[in-house]
């Protein structure tokens, strides 16, 4: 998985997690405009210290595996909950309830 992958990953875990970009800003020190940048795939290069940082202020964690590793039963069930978010719900905008 490259970087830009890893952005569009965070983003459908994100809204999926019905966290705004500001919220993840609160929790990882992490500024709005980086953010955006990582999940609409303009972003270049992002240290490894921030990407743990962002992925932990979602509640997710990476782990490295060899390549060509075939499909666990955690990929399995991360695919069906990312399926269960639908590209029309990634499109939206998250509202903080009050």
């Amino acid at each position: 998985m490259n970087l830009l992958e890893l952005g569009e990953a965070f983003r459908i875990a994100r809204i999926a997690a019905n966290k705004t970009q500001q919220q993840i800003v609160e929790k990882s020190g992490i500024t709005r405009a980086r953010i955006s940048r990582f999940e609409t795939k303009q972003l270049s290069e992002l240290g490894t210290a921030k990407l743990l940082s962002l992925f932990e202020a979602l509640g997710r964690e990476l782990y490295a595996r060899p390549i060509g590793h075939g499909r666990t039963l955690d990929d399995v069930l991360a695919e069906q909950r990312a399926l269960a978010v639908s590209v029309a719900d990634t499109r939206r905008r998250v509202r903080v309830l009050r």
